[in-house]
C-alpha cells in the first residue's frame, strides 16, 4: 500500500480504527437503550449534524429520479442494514457481529455482476465468495446442528440477521455506484440517513412502545460518538480517499477495521476468541482480501457499523 502516504494514510488509519470502534460502541450503548430507537437516534442526529453542510452545498441539487433512488438506498442501507445490525448485537459478540458483516464486499461483488456491465463475476470473485461462505458456515454450523438451545437459537438468529444486513448494505452499494455518479456524496449521505432514521424510529414506535431507555452517561456518549464520530465524520473522509487511491486499498478496510473490532471486544468485554471464531473468521477475511484485489473501475463505498 505505497500509494498510504500522508494525509491519505492518515485518513485511511482515522477510517479503520473509526469503524473497528463502532461495533464495541453499539454493545456498549444497547445495556441501557432498546435497539431500534438507539440505532434510529442515532441517524436521526447524524443526519442533523449534516444538514448544515446539505443544505449550504452549492451546485446541482439531486433530480426527482435521483431522491428516489437516494430514499430507496437509505431505506435499505440505513433503515433495514442498522435495524439488523443492532438487533443482532443484543444476542451476539461485537466482534462476531463485524466479522459476519465482514463477509459485504462479496457480495458486491456478486450484486456488480447483475447490476454493472462493467464489473462481471469472475474466477476470483467466485472464490472469495466460496471462502467467505465457509467461514460463516465454520462460524455457524454447531449452532444450526444444536438449533434447540438458547444460546444456539440466539447464534443462529444474530449471525442471519448480520449476514442480511451485509446483503442489503450490498445492494445497496452497488446503487449508489450505479444511479449517483452525479450526485454530492452530502447530499446523498444526509437523505439517506434521513430516510433510514425516519424507517427506524418508526420500528421502534410499533415494536418497542414498552421498551424503557435508561440515559446513563455511557448511554449518551455512545450515542453521541456513533452518530458524530461513527457516522458523519468517516463517510465525509472516506469519500475523499475514494477519489485518491486504487479500488483494493478502499476494499481493505472491512478487513482491517474487522481485526480491531475482534480485538476490542476482547480487551474491553472479554469476548472469547475461540479456535472456531478464528478459522471462520481467518476464511471470510481471506476471501474479503481476494474481492478487494480484483480490479475495477470504481469503488463502492463500504458500509461498516
Amino acid at each position: 500500500m505505497s500509494v498510504l502516504r500522508g494525509r491519505k494514510l492518515a485518513v485511511y488509519a482515522a477510517l479503520c480504527a473509526i469503524w473497528g470502534s463502532t461495533w464495541l460502541a453499539i454493545k456498549i450503548g444497547l445495556r441501557d437503550l432498546p435497539p431500534l430507537r438507539f440505532a434510529g437516534m442515532r441517524m436521526a442526529l447524524a443526519c442533523l449534524l449534516l444538514t448544515p453542510f446539505a443544505l449550504t452545498r452549492s451546485g446541482a441539487r439531486p433530480t426527482g429520479r435521483e431522491m428516489r433512488w437516494i430514499a430507496w438506498a437509505g431505506f435499505l442501507q440505513i433503515g433495514v442494514a442498522y435495524a439488523c445490525v443492532f438487533v443482532a448485537e443484543q444476542w451476539i459478540d461485537s466482534g462476531l457481529t463485524a466479522l459476519l458483516f465482514a463477509t459485504f464486499p462479496i457480495f458486491v461483488g456478486i450484486f456488480a455482476h447483475y447490476l454493472l456491465p462493467e464489473e462481471p463475476l469472475t474466477v476470483r470473485r467466485m472464490l472469495a465468495a466460496a471462502l467467505g461462505l465457509a467461514g460463516v458456515a465454520v462460524i455457524e454450523a454447531p449452532a444450526a446442528l444444536a438449533a434447540f438451545s438458547y444460546e444456539a437459537r440466539t447464534l443462529l438468529a444474530g449471525g442471519g440477521l448480520m449476514l442480511l444486513s451485509a446483503v442489503t448494505a450490498a445492494y445497496a452499494n452497488v446503487i449508489n455506484k450505479k444511479h449517483f455518479g452525479e450526485v454530492s456524496p452530502v447530499s446523498n449521505v444526509w437523505g439517506q440517513t434521513l430516510v433510514g432514521a425516519a424507517l427506524l424510529l418508526l420500528l421502534a414506535g410499533l415494536f418497542e412502545r414498552g421498551a424503557s431507555s435508561r440515559w446513563t452517561p455511557s448511554a449518551a456518549a455512545t450515542l453521541v460518538y456513533l452518530a458524530a464520530i461513527g457516522t458523519a465524520l468517516p463517510f465525509a473522509g472516506l469519500f475523499w480517499l475514494i477519489r485518491r487511491v486504487p479500488v483494493s486499498v478502499i476494499g481493505s478496510i472491512p478487513v482491517v477495521d474487522t481485526v480491531i473490532a475482534v480485538l476490542l471486544g476482547h480487551l474491553v468485554l472479554g469476548e472469547q476468541l475461540s479456535w472456531r471464531l478464528v478459522g471462520g473468521g481467518a476464511l471470510i477475511l481471506l476471501g474479503v482480501l481476494l474481492a478487494a484485489r480484483e480490479p475495477a473501475r470504481g469503488a463502492a463505498a463500504p458500509r461498516a457499523a
